[in-house]
């Protein structure tokens, strides 16, 4: 009789749950996992105890005799799985035994139950589990990535043993239980092979994908070794190629590096360096003393990665201006200082340069104006007096257009040189702008001393200078500004001297004049001319008046002078000596002579045929006649009134043709050439007129009344009157005479041949309608004692 169905139930089950209990706890202590594998271990011994109860109590059967033999089996390979978690060893080394305890427990087996048709079945099960057990344990003992294929081996054992006393049941009580049993013995082992197989070939995709995965790694090891290689390569080319030097050197100063930009800037080879100290690059007088590099390193160490100016030394010896940036840096395991240097010698001295061109002239190198001021004002804050002088060059443009610009740079010069020679040393000397120079001589305050220094200053400078084989001769204008207060301001004291260098040209040049009162009352009195010429309302304010000319020969009436007349709200008749010159330095004049040459053509139009014979002569500023609009605008004016060109006559004065010669001539012969009259004024008061009058194409040369006034009585100046007259004449152009008062000086020009006379003698200025009435319709009664 057999047992109960729940008592196989449970006995059967049990022996499954503990073989799966023991593959887990060979798995578990495998991968490490020792906690888990008391754990297992436990539940594994609490199993057993359950079924080792029940066969003690249960009715001895042919079953269960053989579950109680597989149960001692499974407790005996318990107790070796528990012995190796505790004592820590590999389950592996009890492994050996497993065939010859198999052997004796089969002969066992079937010595006992030889009689027991199914127990001849016994073996072969037992020998399929043996071997699913060894190949297992054969797989757990190799690499890691095969373990797991051991442990699931031992685990199909295990439960192959379980189905054989499964199926012992359905074995013994049906008559086609052995070939069922042996069907099912077959179909376990393809399901187990499949498993194993699979598991096989999973974990050798792992195994390739991990063996992979190590190869990319070591790749990228490689990798990541050859750019180590590659950029130390690539930092030693680029330390050599660098234009900076690069020196390194230790804690104590020696020299453990030195690049080709260093070897370039200092001169001296690396080999030559290489273990020597620092100081080798450093100028001799600034080496430091034994002890004291130390401390110049710890300097250094204060102020990393700061640019610093330092000097070095030259393997010839000279010093050189460098700049250093030190940063510290291990290398081999050794603190290291490296110092990246430029040398900046070069830009050192165009720095000076730049400094000393942006306080000093480039032509002569002397002080500018800002330079000037500056050592002056530091003297005078010292507490120092002296005089300041203004000097001016004469008519320096006239040497630029008739010998060039390279002349002129050579009268600079010349005149540069003599006045620091004059000055001395003390003295501050400094160009100020264009031809002008100014100087500082400081202690001079004896009156008379000033002018023999002064007297002795005009003379020199009119020494010849010579140019391409041409030697001409200079002359000045000097002001001269005491300074007896040393809290004078330099700017004070420059125009102050500069004021009276201007009275100094303005009474005829080449000579010197000191500052006083008048003179700025006289600068305040121009400002504000200038000022009220600027906000003038000119149709309210400006008129014009007219002078007639004479023909000698025939007492005929020739034409008439435009003058322009001021006359302010107040009733001040201001003279054109005083606001024309104003009107010309602040530009003033351009408005002024286009408002006389549009009224004197409305009044010519508006005199009907009175006008027919009537030539007006307009003067030209030098402002209006280098004026790019001034032929058009003429052309204009004419063309509205309706006036023929030749009843307009333009005036021009020497110095302000010559100021651009050729460029007179071209404007003036555009005139010419539209029929316009053309007369140079004040003939005789410049310094080239015969030389130019030749080139000027004017029609009249009016003789200044300078030239009339002493006409009579100087016997030289009516040769020179004559002279001017029959050299006029032989260069086909008429005479006027200006400034003609008496009777006798008209008598005199007659008898000289002169064409024209203007003066009192004939009419003064008067204005339009007098003009009219007067001089066009009452000239022969005008002209009647003439």
């Amino acid at each position: 009789m057999y047992p109960s169905d729940f008592l196989h139930d449970v006995i059967r089950y049990g022996l499954i749950v503990s073989a799966l209990l023991l593959a887990m706890v060979l798995y578990g202590y495998g991968r490490g996992g020792a906690g888990r594998g008391y754990l297992w271990m436990s539940v594994a011994m609490a199993m057993d105890a359950v079924r080792h109860s029940l066969l003690l109590f249960a009715p001895i059967t042919p079953p269960l005799i053989f579950y109680a033999e597989f149960d001692l089996l499974l407790r005996a390979f318990l107790l070796l799985t528990a012995v190796s978690v505790l004592l820590g060893r590999g389950v592996s080394i009890y492994l050996r035994w497993l065939p010859v305890a198999g052997l004796l427990w089969l002969g066992f087996c079937y010595w006992r139950n030889s009689g027991d048709p199914w127990c001849r079945e016994l073996p072969g099960s037992v020998l399929l589990a043996s071997a699913y057990a060894m190949a297992g344990f054969y797989f757990w003992r190799a690499r890691d990535p095969k373990r797991p294929l051991g442990f699931t081996g031992a685990g199909l054992g295990f439960l192959s043993l379980a189905g054989l006393w499964i199926m012992q049941p359905v074995a013994r009580e049906a008559a086609w239980g052995a070939w069922h049993f042996a069907s099912f013995q077959v179909c376990y082992l393809l399901i187990s092979a499949s498993l194993i197989l699979a598991l096989y070939q999973s974990e050798r995709l792992r195994a390739d994908f991990a063996s992979e995965v190590q190869e990319k790694a070591l790749l990228r090891v490689l990798r990541s070794r050859r750019r180590v290689v590659q950029l130390r390569e690539w930092t030693d080319v680029l330390l050599q190629q660098i234009s900076d030097g690069v020196v390194v050197c230790d804690v104590a100063g020696t020299i453990t590096g030195f690049n080709r930009g260093a070897e370039r800037i200092f001169g001296q080879n690396a080999t030559m360096l290489l273990g020597k100290s620092v100081t080798e690059l450093m100028p001799e007088t600034q080496r430091p003393v034994e002890g004291d590099l130390s401390v110049i390193l710890d300097g250094f160490r204060e102020r990393f990665r700061v640019p610093r100016d330092v000097v070095g030394r030259h393997c010839d010896g000279s010093h050189l201006e460098l700049e250093m940036v030190v940063s510290p840096m291990a290398i081999s395991d050794a603190e290291q200082l490296v110092a990246i240097i430029r040398d900046v010698s070069e830009r050192k001295r165009q720095q000076q340069q730049l400094h000393f061109m942006a306080r000093h002239d480039a032509l002569t190198g002397l002080p500018n104006r800002h330079r000037f001021e500056e050592l002056v004002g530091s003297r005078l804050e010292a507490g120092q007096h002296g005089l300041l002088v203004f000097v001016d060059l004469d008519d320096f443009k006239l040497i630029n257009d008739t010998l060039g610009h390279k002349a002129g740079d050579i009268a600079l010069v010349a005149m540069a040189r003599r006045l620091v020679g004059l000055a001395g040393t003390e003295a501050v000397v400094a160009r100020q702008s264009g031809d002008e120079f100014v100087l500082f001589m400081p202690g001079f305050d004896d009156l008379a001393e000033i002018r023999q220094w002064a007297d002795e200053l005009v003379h020199k400078v009119r020494s010849p200078v010579s140019f391409d084989q041409v030697e001409f001769a200079l002359s000045c204008s000097v002001g001269l500004a005491p300074c007896a207060n040393s809290n004078t301001e330099v700017e004070t004291l420059v125009r102050q001297a500069d004021l009276a260098m201007y009275h100094a040209k303005r009474s005829g040049k080449n000579r010197y004049s000191f500052f006083n009162a008048a003179m700025l009352a006289e600068s305040n009195r121009i400002a504000e001319l200038a000022a009220r010429l600027k906000r003038m309302d000119m149709d309210a304010e400006l008129s014009l008046a007219f002078q007639p000319r004479m023909k000698l020969d025939e007492r005929q009436l020739s034409g008439a002078e435009v003058l322009l007349r001021w006359t302010t709200p107040e009733c001040e008749s201001i003279s054109p000596e005083l606001f024309i010159p104003v009107a010309e330095e602040t530009g003033q004049i351009l408005r002024l002579g286009y408002w006389v040459l549009e009224h004197a053509c409305r009044h010519l139009a508006g005199w009907g045929h009175l006008q027919d014979s009537m030539v007006l002569s307009i003067n030209l500023s030098a402002r209006q006649m280098f004026d790019e609009q001034l032929v058009d605008r003429i052309e204009e004016v004419r063309q509205r009134y309706g006036l023929a060109p030749a009843q307009l006559e333009f005036e021009v004065t020497e110095s302000s043709a010559m100021q651009d010669i050729d460029y007179a001539i071209r404007v003036l012969g555009r005139l010419r050439a539209l029929g316009y009259g053309l007369s140079l004024d004040d003939f005789g008061t410049g310094f080239s007129s015969l030389s130019h009058l030749r080139q000027l194409p004017v029609d009249t040369v009016k003789i200044d009344r300078s030239f009339i006034e002493s006409l009579v009585a100087d016997r030289q100046q009516r040769v020179l009157v004559a002279g001017i007259i029959e050299l006029t004449g032989h260069l086909g152009m008429r005479v006027l005479a200006e400034g003609v008062e008496t009777q006798e000086q008209l008598k005199m020009l007659d008898s000289l041949g002169c064409d024209e006379a203007q003066g009192f003698l004939i009419s003064k200025p008067v204005a339009a309608a007098q003009f009219r009435d007067e001089v066009l319709c009452g000239w022969e009664q005008l002209t009647r004692a003439l």
